[in-house]
């Protein structure tokens, strides 16, 4: 199978040394695959952000016990935090992103981190918990936006980075 070594240089981005061209590599390495993958990226977090906003009146009062009379106050709370979270991990990240040797690492690390808050805010019975996950949400998404776009801006020509970025922020809004 795969070496530890070889599972490090694969996160990192770095060529194993006497070896081949990876498969795919020109497909890979495209514009149009690149893009894509941003876009999708971004597409995720909307979406689960999206998803979220509507049914956390109602897993606040049936999951974490609130009162209905401190459901909007807590919702607010909860919009809060994933935008405080957002913006600082936006500075956090964007900073780290541009200290590290490859945006793969980065973007694969906070795509997870999104799966595993989202995990959380499904799975989560207490408010501390859902409390947790929704700042988990805002850090992982500031972390796909900031090396998402990161990527984008380090591989597409500058003549092409607008269309480029029209593209994936495209699917902020879900129209293509």
């Amino acid at each position: 199978m795969w070496s530890k070594s070889e599972i490090v240089g694969f996160l990192h981005g770095r060529k194993a040394e006497n070896s081949t061209p990876p498969r795919f590599l020109k497909l890979r390495s495209s514009n149009v695959f690149i893009i894509s993958t941003v876009a999708i990226a971004v597409f995720t977090d909307i979406f689960l952000y999206s998803v979220v906003v509507p049914i956390l009146p109602f897993a606040l009062e049936q999951r974490a016990g609130v009162a209905p009379k401190d459901t909007q106050k807590w919702t607010a709370i909860f919009l809060a935090v994933y935008g405080a979270a957002l913006g600082i991990g936006s500075l956090v990240f964007g900073y780290l992103a541009d200290k590290t040797t490859s945006r793969r690492m980065p973007l694969l690390l906070g795509l997870f981190a999104l799966g595993g808050s989202t995990a959380m805010l499904c799975a989560g019975r207490g408010l501390a918990l859902l409390l947790a996950g929704r700042i988990l949400q805002g850090l992982s998404a500031s972390v796909v936006w900031t090396v998402g776009l990161a990527l984008l801006s380090d591989t597409v020509p500058k003549e092409e980075i607008g269309q480029a970025m029209g593209y994936a922020t495209s699917a902020y809004s879900g129209k293509f």
